[in-house]
């Protein structure tokens, strides 16, 4: 969709041109002008609506469509790893775990003394860098998805823009976490905020701030 620039540009050169059509109208015949600028503007409107807005539209609507499937499919890779890591296979539905109410009840139960489900699996990315691996592999498949909805669809919205970047920014640095103490530490507070809504300004919000940002994908 064009810019703001742009649309400026159009506006001040199609008052400049209408201008120049009334002064230069033969025989002052205004009503004429009035009748062929009404026609073009139809015109130009219904081309732009066919061959710009419904194809822009479509487009986004699509890219918004594929990012949200990885998102969930995202979470959903991570989920069977953290139920393996903490013995909790015979958790009845994952997809129940989507939900940041649920997914925080569930893992903040103790399983023994003084530790809770999550700890389970910080300690399990800690001795088994093959899961630690393949929760990084999923998060660079989702900052693929994500470099691919900044480089195709214009973000006008800046807070969206920004929200993306940084989110981006902040997944290439995990993505060179080691199966050490403090690495993990600070990886599982990642994640912690992730699947629960959890943030140092809000506390624990009951709406997936990702989610929403990638609904608000299709109102920039």
């Amino acid at each position: 969709m064009p810019n703001k620039l742009i649309t400026i540009i159009l506006i001040f050169a199609t008052i400049c041109f209408s201008v120049i059509a009334i002064n230069t109208a033969p025989e002052k015949n205004y009503s004429s002008v009035a009748n062929s600028l009404s026609i073009g503007f139809v015109v130009s409107a219904m081309f732009y609506f066919m061959v710009v807005y419904l194809p822009e539209k479509q487009k986004r609507n699509l890219i918004r469509k594929s990012l949200k499937r990885q998102y969930r499919q995202f979470k959903l890779s991570c989920i069977d790893i953290f139920l393996i890591m903490s013995k909790s296979q015979r958790y009845p539905n994952r997809e129940m775990l989507l939900d940041q109410k649920e997914f925080r009840r569930y893992f903040k139960n103790n399983v023994s003394t003084n530790q809770e489900r999550w700890d389970s699996v910080a300690n399990g990315l800690q001795s088994n860098q093959v899961y630690l691996q393949e929760i990084i592999y999923e998060l660079r498949m989702l900052n693929e998805e994500i470099r691919f909805v900044k480089s195709s669809i214009d973000i006008h919205d800046e807070e969206t823009f920004v929200f993306f970047n940084r989110l981006s920014q902040i997944i290439l640095k995990i993505e060179s976490t080691q199966p050490e103490y403090d690495d993990v530490k600070s990886f599982c507070r990642f994640l912690w905020e992730l699947f629960t809504g959890w943030n140092l300004v809000d506390g624990y919000k009951d709406t997936d701030f990702i989610s929403d940002m990638i609904e608000k994908l299709n109102k920039t």
